[in-house]
Parts: C-alpha cells; structure tokens; sequence
C-alpha cells in the first residue's frame, strides 16, 4: 500500500533543499542567520509536505480510491494484521498433527486473502465479511481450541467443546475458500476469458493449417 521508502526519499529532498537556502537567503538577500534559517526551514517543509501530497494523490488515484476510502481500508488492514499474528500465535500451542494442519490451512487462507486486498485495496470491499465477521470468528476460535487442547486433564466436557470447535473450524475454513474466491472471482472471469480467446484463436490456426494442407495436396494432385 504506502511505500515505507517515501519517508525516506522525502527527507533526502527536503534536508538538502532547505540547507542549500540558507546561505543563499543569508548573503544574497541578506537576512540575518536566524530568520535565514527559518525561513530554509519553511521551504524544506513546503517541500516535504508537498511530495508528501503529491504521493498520496498518486497514490489514491493508482488504486481508484478517494483519500477517505484508501484510510478507511488501511485502518481495516491494520487491525486485521494484528488479529493474523494472533492467529499465527496459536502454532506455538497446538500438539496434535490434525489441528496443526488446520491450522496451518486457516493462516494460509486468510494471508492470502490480506495479501490480495494489501495488493489491491479496492478489492477489500468484496472481501467485507472476511474482514468484519469470519477473521474475528477464527482468531477467536483458533485461541479457543489451542487452549483447551494445551490441557493435561480433559474430561468429557472439554473433549466435547474441542470436537464441536474442531469441527467449527472446518466450516470456517470452506467460508474462507469462498471468501477467497470472492476476492478473486474477477481474476478468475480474466482468465477465463483469456482462455477461451486462445482457445479460439488455436482453433483458428488449425483450421487455416487444415485449409492449407488441403489446398496444397489438391495442387500436387494437378
């Protein structure tokens, strides 16, 4: 989304810019160092503050967003990294190999979702759900479930609330597929249609190559 460089690179533009004005406004136009070197410090900030802009109207146009939409999604992304690194901390308590596979399934279902709206953040909206309900529904599940099964002792009551947890997250895991597809339906209709235009265009070949196969072994029979 942000490019973490632009700091950077906004910085390097305007540090230099302002300490070359000060000795200019110093001895050309002959003001005194301290209003020399506020007045250096203004330009630099103007500067600053105007690739900063300049960026960010680049950057909302580049993804079709209005600057309230893209920080709308970006605060959305935010919480949703945070509910991730909770979910990949649940690895770190599960012991059976069945509910390391589920897991392992689930982070990647929702990484790959966030890496997809983190591409392209206008995509977000077709992955709402995910980010308001199915996410908190996981995390909340996955904690749950590593929890209890982290018990030394399981009486039949825990026992009954693992299996019914386990069996939640399955279902979770197919509304994460869906999610997914969701997210990618419009890629997927791309390629779709990409193929079926080399399709046609294959098939056209091999007829024309037919055609002139045909035309060619009717002129040798002459």
């Amino acid at each position: 989304m942000r490019n973490p460089l632009l700091f950077t690179l906004r910085t390097l533009i305007s540090i230099p810019v302002a300490v070359i004005c000060w000795p200019l406004f110093v001895n050309p136009i002959g003001l005194s160092p301290l209003p020399a070197a506020a007045a250096a410090a203004v330009i630099g900030g103007i500067i600053y503050f105007g690739i900063g802009k300049y960026a960010d109207v680049r950057l909302y146009k580049k993804y079709g967003l209005t600057r309230k939409e893209y920080n709308f999604i970006l605060k959305n992304m935010k919480e949703a990294k945070q509910k991730l690194n909770r979910l990949k901390n649940v690895f770190v308590r599960v012991r059976s190999i069945s509910s390391l596979k589920q897991m392992i399934e689930l982070n990647r279902l929702v990484r790959r979702i966030f890496s997809v709206v983190k591409k392209e953040p206008k995509r977000f909206y077709e992955a709402e759900s995910f980010f308001y309900s199915h996410l908190d529904s996981v995390v909340e599940l996955a904690e749950k479930y590593a929890l209890l099964n982290s018990q030394k002792l399981k009486n039949s009551s825990v026992k009954q609330s693992l299996l019914e947890t386990k069996e939640t997250l399955d279902d979770l895991t197919k509304t994460l597929e869906k999610d997914l597809h969701k997210v990618l339906a419009k890629d997927i209709e791309h390629l779709t249609f990409e193929l079926d235009v080399a399709k046609q265009s294959l098939n056209k070949r091999k007829l024309l190559d037919i055609t002139k196969k045909g035309d060619k072994h009717d002129y040798d029979n002459k």
